[in-house]
Parts: C-alpha cells; sequence; structure tokens
C-alpha cells in the first residue's frame, strides 16, 4: 500500500508526479476537483460526485468528453494500485497547458491529476465535543456552487480561525446571512425539523449534504431551505456540518456563544450514525 498520483494516464509515487510550469491551473487555478472516500476498495457515492464534477467543468467551460473518456475506471484503477482498506481519492480537472494569457486557449487539452491517501481520522475529541466555529466575512466569489481549485479565501478564513483557538470558520455576508462553513455545509436543528441555507449558487451544493436530506426524510426529520442569521443559530436547538472531510459534525459553540446546552445533540448523533451505518456498513466509535 503506498499513497499514489495519477496525472494523464500515468500513475506513480506522489512524490514523482509533475505537471506543467504553464498548467493554467497553477497559473490561473482554471480548474475543478471532487474528493470522494472508497471503504475496502469501492467508491462512496462515485455517481453523485462525478456529477457534480460535470456540471462545475461545464460551468467554467473546460472542454472534457467524460463520455469517451470516463474518470470511474482510472478511479477504481488507482484504489486497486493503492489498496488502503479507507481511501481518500482527490480528482482535480484544469483546462491544460499553454502559453499564459487571460484568453481561453484553443485545442488545448484538460489534465487530469488524482491523488490516493488514506482516508484521514477526524480526532474522536473533536467529535465527541463538537466544532467550535467563528464567523468571518464572506469574501468568496459568487459561484461557489462551482467547486472550483481556487480555494484561497477559504484557507485563509480555516487559518484564522485555527489562529484564534477555534475548529473552522463560518462565512456570513455583509446583511447578515449565514452561507456554510470553509468545507462544509451548515444545518441547524429547531423543534424538530431541519433547516440549511437555500441551495443557491453562493453555497456548494454538497453531496454528503444531499445524503443527509434523504436520511432526514427516511426518519421523519423534515428539512427546509432559507436564510438565517447568526442569532437564529445560537437560538437552535443544535447545529451540525456535513462534509466529505467530516461526515457529520456536531457544532458547539460560534462566536464563543454556546448551542443549547453547549453539546452534541441527539439529532446530530442519530444522522452520523445513519450515515456511518450507510457509508462503511457500521457504527463508528464517537458517534
Amino acid at each position: 500500500m503506498a499513497e499514489l498520483a495519477y496525472v494523464n494516464g500515468v500513475f506513480g509515487p506522489i512524490a514523482e508526479a509533475t505537471v506543467s510550469v504553464e498548467d493554467r491551473g497553477l497559473q490561473f487555478g482554471d480548474g475543478v476537483y471532487e474528493v470522494l472516500m472508497a471503504f475496502g476498495g469501492r467508491s462512496f457515492l462515485l455517481k453523485q460526485h462525478m456529477q457534480r464534477l460535470r456540471k462545475s467543468t461545464a460551468a467554467i467551460r473546460i472542454e472534457y468528453d467524460f463520455d469517451k473518456n470516463p474518470l470511474e475506471p482510472i478511479i477504481e484503477e488507482g484504489l486497486r494500485r493503492s489498496g488502503f482498506s479507507e481511501t481518500m481519492v482527490y480528482v482535480q480537472l484544469t483546462r491544460g497547458v499553454a502559453p499564459r494569457s487571460h484568453e481561453f486557449p484553443k485545442d488545448v487539452t484538460p489534465t487530469i491529476i488524482m491523488t490516493f491517501r488514506p482516508l484521514p481520522i477526524l480526532p474522536d475529541e473533536l467529535r465527541q465535543r463538537g466544532a467550535r466555529l467563528m464567523t468571518t466575512l464572506d469574501t468568496r466569489w459568487a459561484r461557489c456552487s462551482v467547486k472550483a481549485i481556487t480555494l484561497l479565501p477559504n484557507v485563509l478564513a480555516k487559518n484564522e480561525a485555527f489562529r484564534r483557538g477555534y475548529d473552522d470558520a463560518l462565512f456570513v455576508t455583509a446583511e447578515g446571512e449565514v452561507r456554510e462553513c470553509t468545507s462544509s455545509n451548515l444545518f441547524i436543528a429547531k423543534d424538530g425539523k431541519l433547516t440549511i441555507p437555500p441551495r443557491t449558487d453562493s453555497i456548494l451544493h454538497g453531496v454528503t449534504q444531499g445524503v443527509l436530506l434523504e436520511c432526514s426524510e427516511a426518519i421523519g426529520l423534515p428539512v427546509t431551505e432559507g436564510a438565517f442569521d447568526v442569532p437564529t443559530i445560537c437560538a437552535a436547538d443544535e447545529v451540525f456540518v456535513s462534509g466529505t472531510a467530516v461526515d457529520v459534525l456536531g457544532v458547539t459553540s460560534v462566536d464563543d456563544k454556546p448551542i443549547a446546552d453547549g453539546r452534541v445533540g441527539p439529532v446530530t448523533r442519530r444522522l452520523y450514525d445513519k450515515f456511518m451505518k450507510l457509508s462503511r456498513g457500521r457504527t463508528c466509535v464517537g458517534g
């Protein structure tokens, strides 16, 4: 078993993988990506991730024929070669290599990059106590539904949160409307129902989020979309986030204000348990 990279048809060690200095992903952040999980060599929610990758690619007008050159067989081959029991797969597609110019190049071949690494495990201490969030002004571009590789605002916000002793940052508009965290979607639970921010272009339409919407419906927990502010979060019964890297993670404070009793609540734990059974086929410690 070894961490593995794939670049334009070639598998090899990550340390040996290279791309051109004129790749537009490097020069302009001109590309899109997906992150997905695999368990026992089998990818989880691959169809949904590939559907979103197609949408992101089309949104920024990268010309790639997914039907003629599907990525799924490459992913499956990478999982077989890497051999991890639980794998995180990163898939990136850029416009390709061309002399630096803002104008889209003609007759350029997109660059395909993948990495296969062991799935990171969230510390059990964090899962038990829940995440502490800080709010930050949302200065990102207006099309966050496109999963673009231009993530500098997210990176800066997350690192500022770490520097100040928080676990993540929560993006809030100048008008006070809550969006999402740096790499996860937000849910609030109040009076037996869930509310999420509107799934507009302003937020990423999470794959894990979509599964949880189905799980919530299955257990009789209604979900509505609607704009809300930070005081609404602080008045919630429970708050949690979802994403490929965190699964379902409780939130117990925002800007040092506790949510309810400051502990991870039963709805969060129930949905986490249901999601873990769906993805791993078992109940995990720390749920």
